[in-house]
């Protein structure tokens, strides 16, 4: 390819005397013999053997390197060593000096670190016509006028080091030398180009053309370039490469970041005189990436060309510094788009890794521009290219026209393999490909339905949308293809109404697919096909397995046990709201094959139970209240049984109601359903059943109230068990205007005569009561006006003669003093008689009997309600009674005690002996006794009495409030005419009471004369 042919552009400005005369005033009159640069800095050698040192401020130090003249240099690019070679005598072996000019000598010139002669094998004196020295500062090559090159190893900077010479390098003379890695070394001469392999000591000849010197240079740091008076050529450690043409006498070549700087010797004729001279030399820098003339202009004659400080330097004969300064790369970009060169700025934007933001904005205007000239393919080329930087739309909005289909297919697609494709996208995509098949059935469209491997990627979802639109049985394909198998329901159930097939659809898939859409399309698929779906469904709640795999896997032949994969019974039973009898089936099969069921499969089974059972005739509600009590009556069903008690009481299934009674041990709600279902007979039994554990179901019973026929047992009950005291029963039973005095005749008699028997007994005992007071009465008078004469001889404990000292009692028993104090705990008391007139244990306390009595009972709440009843949890405060009680206080006192019944005697006859004047009453609020006053607490009789008369009266209480509704007060009973004709009671003898509060003059104990100064216990 010749140069001729690629494009030119001036990407450089010129600055000519750039340090201002400094060089030449260095240099004077003598010339630049070699040129190096880098670390920073630029090396040039006269002819006189000066070096000089020149900085990027353009200071410049100068010292003596050799005596006569410096031929080669070379400058470490990273490193302060400087290589030279030089002669300092004439005729003699020319010298390798390595100058280190970080560090100065005592005159202050750089330090030679090395000194060695340039001499080859033979050792006879040759000129050295090529350097070259590796970054690593371990390997040196130099090539002498007769063809052969040494290679030194080891340490530069030292003086240690091998140094041999490189064989068959042929005779002619080394023009160019250079390092690819460590272990090749390009050499060039006249006559060849070579590259040589160090460790092996193996040369290779690439070419057989050869180049002068300075014509060669290592591009890349791996490709040879080599010119010659034709072209330039490119050269590899395994042959020629490429080669561009180029006709002229070349001079040097250099090589910077990407560019080749190519010097060229131009001649002018004169017009005096036919004979030609070099009067000037043209700098032509090449893109070789890129390929085009960024550089291209003619200097004076040029003694160097400098690479340094990120541009070129170029060095004239008459010592004039010049400046090449390159351009941004905006300002080229901007050139480039001023003559729409726009694919040459890509190029360059690429080369020099331009941001894509400002590459994206170049293909934008580069696919205006093609867009603007009518190339609407091209154009998208380069809009393709934008894709993710771009706005869309930006395009889009050009292609819209009918005739621009392709391009904007071509766009799109792309717009979908790279991912940036929105629903829109594809939706515009297809509705393209549509158009496009109106005159091509198997078109674009068909290809993409069918296509597999996903060339363009889509939203399938999207996709399958935009061709639902167009064609069902194409949107189905398209999903079948991708493994949509929502969509593919979707359309099977809503559009095709092919419910069958969608069943089969489901049961090809996994169970994790298989169960997600039987919950989203059970409903339908359940309304229109019932048997199919049912089935399906038992299959997925027992042991699924999609239909295409094989019953028998291969985990289960090699002995391997699998989980069984199984849906949740629960989430599928609302489907069948409109099909009981499908659900039936299906949750009996669930209850038959996995009886640990949730709780909502079994309350969904029987409330479907018995919403079939009302709506069937009397001939089959038999069957299903036979499945329904055989539910509830299985031990093992986990169903909720208040929901259960709801449905069935809702629905009106009493079998169900008074089963689940039972079992929540609602008896008093047996006994109420039946009484309201007109069976007492049925209520009695459950009484008598229950009645031991809660004897409230025979007041329940009482208060309905019952048929006469059922009074006797009841009030038999009612009498021995004292559930109701006989008043309320009389009350009770007077509010029904059914039941007559014959009816309670025996419960009265009853009640009378066990009133008389109490009567009788507690006359009898304060008969006895006094007489045993008389008696001790009589014993106090003896001992205190008496003398008594202690009249025993013997000790009664050890039954020995009494000696003195002895201890003599008032019950005439007498001890030694040793015996008593041996066998007394106290000392006023006799051992003798201490023993058995000592008070038994104190029984347990209440609370603790309380406990007992809970641990062992079957029903605690009976017992806690009994001990409720007798006042245990009432609050027991004091009252002080008023010294004079009044007269209203007395009568009413009295009153209670006549309207009292039960077992009073006996309190009423403790009451009267207490001497003070404080009891305990309960349920009143807290008092403090007066000083001096003692308190004595209530007798236990005492305590009987308040305590029937307290619970009587809030039972009445209560049982008020339960009186039914429909009874009538006015209304004249039996009972109450026969009791308001005449009081049985009425004629009762007050005089005798011996609980009266009337002073009787028969009373022993009216006047008492106790002093009670002498009670040891009083306060």
């Amino acid at each position: 390819m010749a140069f001729l042919e690629w494009r030119r552009f001036t990407f450089f400005d010129v600055h000519n005397n750039i340090d201002n005369g400094k060089i030449a005033e260095c240099l004077q009159d003598t010339h630049v013999t070699v040129a190096t640069s880098g670390n920073n800095h630029v090396i040039l050698c006269d002819l006189t053997g000066w070096a000089h040192l020149i900085s990027r401020s353009w200071e410049i130090t100068s010292f003596k390197a050799y005596e006569l003249i410096i031929t080669h240099a070379h400058q470490l690019p990273h490193d302060t060593l400087l290589v030279t070679i030089g002669e300092d005598e004439t005729g003699v072996t020319p010298l390798i000096k390595v100058w280190d000019w970080s560090r100065v000598d005592r005159h202050g010139n750089p330090k030679c670190v090395r000194t060695s002669r340039a001499v080859p094998s033979h050792m006879f004196p040759t000129p050295a016509t090529a350097l070259a020295v590796h970054d690593n500062k371990n390997l040196l090559a130099v090539g002498f006028q007769d063809g052969s090159v040494s290679l030194f190893r080891g340490d530069i900077a030292r003086q240690r080091g091998k140094m041999k010479t490189l064989s068959d390098t042929g005779t002619s003379p080394i023009t160019g030398l250079a390092f690819k890695d460590t272990d090749k070394l390009f050499i060039v001469s006249r006559n060849c180009i070579m590259v040589s392999y160090v460790n092996s000591e193996k040369c290779v000849v690439l070419d057989s053309m050869g180049a002068v010197a300075g014509c060669s240079v290592l591009a890349d740091r791996h490709r040879l370039t080599v010119a010659t008076s034709e072209a330039i050529y490119c050269y590899t450690t395994e042959g020629r490469g490429p080669c561009y043409a180029l006709e002229g006498e070349k001079l040097r070549l250099n090589w910077f970041r990407s560019y080749l700087v190519i010097t060229t010797s131009e001649t002018s004729t004169k017009p005096s005189g036919s004979s030609t001279t070099p009067k000037s030399h043209h700098v032509t820098i090449l893109d070789i990436q890129n390929k085009f003339i960024v550089f291209s202009k003619t200097f004076e004659e040029i003694d160097a060309v400098l690479t340094e400080w990120g541009s070129f330097y170029i060095l004239t004969k008459k010592k004039e510094m010049i400046y090449l300064d390159e351009k941004d790369l905006q300002s080229k970009l901007s050139l480039l788009f001023k003559k729409n060169l726009y694919d040459v700025a890509i190029r360059i934007a690429s080369s020099q890794h331009y941001d894509a933001e400002g590459l994206t904005e170049i293909y934008k205007q580069y696919g205006d521009h093609l867009y603007s000239k009518g190339d609407f393919k091209g154009a998208i080329y380069q809009y393709v290219k934008t894709i993710g930087w771009l706005e869309t739309s930006y395009i889009i909005r050009k292609y819209l026209e009918p005739r621009h289909l392709e391009p904007l297919i071509q766009y799109l697609e792309e717009l979908h393999k790279k991912g940036f494709a929105t629903e829109d996208h594809t939706t515009l995509l297809l509705t393209c490909y549509v158009k496009i098949d109106q005159h091509d059935q198997q078109g674009k469209l068909k290809l993409f339905i069918n296509s597999k491997d996903k060339a363009i990627d889509f939203d399938v979802d999207v996709a399958i949308k935009v061709v639902r639109q167009v064609s069902i049985d194409d949107a189905l394909s398209l999903a079948a293809n991708h493994n949509r198998h929502d969509w593919y329901l979707k359309m099977m159930i809503e559009d095709k109404k092919e419910f069958k097939q969608a069943l089969d659809y489901i049961a090809e898939l996994e169970f994790d697919d298989a169960d997600c859409y039987m919950k989203k399309y059970g409903h339908k698929l359940i309304q229109h096909e019932p048997e199919e779906s049912t089935e399906l469904l038992k299959l997925m709640c027992t042991d699924y397995k999609p239909r295409s795999k094989p019953l028998v896997d291969e985990s289960s032949l090699v002995g391997r046990y699998r989980e069984p994969d199984r849906s949740t019974p629960d989430d599928f039973i609302h489907m069948f709201l409109s099909n009981s009898e499908k659900l039936i089936i299906f949750l009996e099969h669930m209850i038959s094959t996995d009886v640990k069921c949730s709780t909502l499969v079994f309350d969904a089974l029987i409330e479907h139970y018995i919403h079939v059972w009302a709506k069937s005739p009397n001939s089959e509600k038999v069957i299903y209240e036979q499945k329904i009590l055989s539910v509830l009556k299985e031990p093992e069903s986990n169903y909720d049984k208040d929901h259960t008690l709801i449905i069935c009481q809702m629905l009106g299934f009493k079998a169900g109601i008074l089963h689940l009674y039972e079992e929540k041990k609602l008896w008093r709600a047996q006994v109420s359903l039946h009484m309201r279902s007109g069976e007492a007979d049925l209520a009695l039994a459950v009484c008598r059943r229950r009645g031991a554990v809660c004897p409230r179901l025979w007041l329940d019973v009482l208060w309905t109230p019952p048929p006469p026929r059922c009074l006797p047992d009841l009030l038999h009950v009612v009498a021995t068990e004292k559930l109701m005291s006989p008043i309320l029963v009389v009350d009770c039973l007077a509010s029904t205007p059914t039941y007559t005095l014959g009816d309670v005749r025996k419960y009265l008699m009853d009640v009378l005569k066990s009133e008389d028997e109490v009567i009788t007994r507690e006359q009898e005992l304060a008969t006895k009561y006094k007489k045993e007071i008389e008696n001790m009465k009589a014993h106090i008078q003896v001992i205190q006006h008496e003398p008594v004469t202690f009249q025993s001889s013997r000790c009664a404990a050890c039954n020995r003669p009494l000696e003195l000292p002895t201890v003599h009692f008032l019950c005439q028993h007498s001890y030694h003093q040793d015996c008593f104090q041996t066998y007394s705990e106290t000392e006023r008391e006799c051992p003798a008689c201490a023993a058995p007139s000592r008070r038994p244990e104190a029984l347990p306390h209440a609370a603790e009997a309380l406990h007992s009595r809970l641990q062992q009972q079957h029903d605690p709440f009976a017992v806690v309600s009994e001990y409720f009843g007798r006042g245990l949890f009432n609050k027991v405060t004091v009252v002080t009674e008023a010294p004079t009680p009044s007269p209203p206080q007395s009568s009413s006192v009295s009153e209670a005690a006549t309207l009292s019944y039960g077992p009073g005697a006996e309190a009423k006859l403790r009451l009267q002996e207490g001497q003070s004047k404080q009891i305990f009453v309960s349920n009143t609020a807290k008092q403090i006794p007066p000083k001096g006053s003692s308190i004595v607490p209530v007798p236990e009789g005492r305590m009987r009495v308040l305590e029937q008369q307290k619970y009587s009266s809030s039972l009445e209480a209560h049982l008020t409030r339960l009186e039914p509704v429909h009874v009538q007060k006015d209304r004249d009973s039996p009972i109450s005419s026969a009791i308001s004709n005449g009081n049985p009671f009425e004629e009762y003898d007050e005089t005798k009471n011996p609980f009266s509060e009337e002073s009787d003059p028969t009373n022993p104990f009216e006047n008492d004369d106790y002093d009670k100064n002498l009670n040891p216990f009083a306060s």
